[in-house]
């Protein structure tokens, strides 16, 4: 549902309320419009049976829905302690470094936690905190080939190596996880769905002729609210579930208790 990440989730809940209750407006009016035509139209069992089967569909398809994103979302969230592990990994091995690229390595590790963390707070820094990360990546990966010319080519070395390695490759895990949404279409389809049912339940309001609006705006919020489960969760780091930071936050508290 990346079309609605221009909108905070206060508005999307507020407008899609508002349109689930127009539909439902609708359906009632051309409920009337049928009875007017035939007297006995909306009198029979089926209409019920329609709305029921309806509903139903539509708590399958925001199950299935929600189970997509809160595997997204679990998915992200490992993400994360899986990079403070690799960078607090990469910190503590670069202790094995000379002077000079000890200070250099870490420093630099510093700096690639404190600018994730401050990207997850304001992501009007994401783009540009994607770049300088690959660029620190292509300095920490520098100082290993620079040490392996000099022929410091030891099982140490090999293990601080393999660390820089883990921290570039979660790197691109981590953006993967970022990119996984719910499908656009399956998106369409879920407030295609939830239009028409309320459009239904319109039309089955109007079989007495009156309108029930408290009942249909409570089910109205209700509804959207659960619905609203789907869009929050599929966002990365937007709206309210937001991706907890608390694995890089302890990183980088620790790291200042390291000795540099």
């Amino acid at each position: 549902m990346d079309i609605l990440d221009g909108f905070p989730i206060w508005a999307v809940y507020l407008g899609t309320v508002a349109l689930v209750l127009v539909a439902a407006e609708i359906g009632f009016r051309i409920g009337i419009w049928l009875k007017r035509r035939d007297p006995t139209a909306l009198k029979g069992q089926i209409v019920g049976v329609v709305v029921g089967g309806m509903l139903g569909l539509m708590a399958f398809l925001l199950a299935f829905c929600i189970g997509i994103v809160i595997e997204q979302h679990g998915g992200r969230k490992a993400m994360i302690v899986t990079e403070a592990n690799a960078v607090g990994t990469a910190y503590l091995r670069a202790g094995f470094l000379g002077d000079a690229d000890r200070l250099r390595s870490r420093d630099l590790l510093r700096e690639y936690v404190e600018r994730r963390l401050a990207a997850a707070a304001d992501l009007a820094l994401f783009e540009s905190t994607v770049a300088r990360s690959e660029e620190i990546h292509s300095e920490l990966w520098a100082i290993v080939e620079e040490n392996v010319r000099q022929g410091n080519s030891s099982d140490i070395m090999a293990l601080y190596a393999d660390s820089i390695n883990t921290v570039i490759d979660v790197h691109s895990e981590r953006l993967a996880a970022i990119d996984l949404r719910l499908p656009s279409l399956l998106g369409i389809v879920l407030y295609a769905a939830t239009l028409l049912s309320f459009l239904l339940v319109g039309v089955a309001n109007s079989a007495d002729g009156k309108r029930d609006p408290f009942a249909i705006l409570l089910f109205a919020l209700a509804f959207v609210a659960v619905l609203m489960l789907v869009v929050d969760l599929d966002r990365a780091q937007q709206g309210l579930l937001t991706v907890s930071q608390t694995a890089l936050s302890d990183l980088l508290r620790q790291m200042a208790a390291v000795s540099p």
